[in-house]
């Protein structure tokens, strides 16, 4: 009698990759720049969205935050000095892609990968953005092995 083992149906991969941003100094491009007690929301205000509780507060270099894969648009509302009700600002940046789903295996299921995938600043009337450029790294988001965008502030 021989016995066997079967693999175990355990999904260990990531599945739907996050958008991964890396906050630069705008005055020195190559030097990474944290951003104080930043606040990240994703905007839902044109129809109800379960993971609309995506709230950061801290100080950071980089953030990673999911895309909708049921639009094709995702605002997200980035809030530099969120704890401080005087300098406190909110800037809107809107990502544009092409969702895809991709079957992974038996055990992982799809994951969402978004193609295309561009940035834009949404200027504010009084021009106080403290998002001051964007440089796009990639394209497409499959993984989140490196950072997608780059922001300067």
């Amino acid at each position: 009698m021989l016995n066997a083992c079967e693999r175990d149906d355990i999904c260990i991969d990531p599945i739907t990759p996050k958008l991964t941003i890396r906050f630069y100094n705008n005055d020195e491009p190559t030097t990474l720049k944290s951003v104080s007690n930043i606040q990240v929301r994703i905007d839902t205000l044109s129809e109800p969205y379960t993971d609309n509780s995506l709230t950061i507060r801290s100080s950071t270099d980089s953030i990673a935050i999911p895309l909708r894969v049921d639009q094709t648009v995702t605002k997200i509302l980035l809030t530099e000095n969120s704890t401080n009700d005087t300098d406190r600002n909110t800037d809107t940046l809107e990502v544009s892609y092409t969702p895809e789903s991709i079957f992974v295996s038996r055990s992982c299921g799809y994951k969402d990968v978004f193609n295309n995938v561009s940035y834009r600043i949404i200027p504010e009337s009084d021009g106080g953005n403290w998002l001051k450029g964007i440089e796009t790294v990639t394209v497409n988001i499959e993984n989140e092995d490196q950072a997608n965008v780059k922001i300067f502030h």
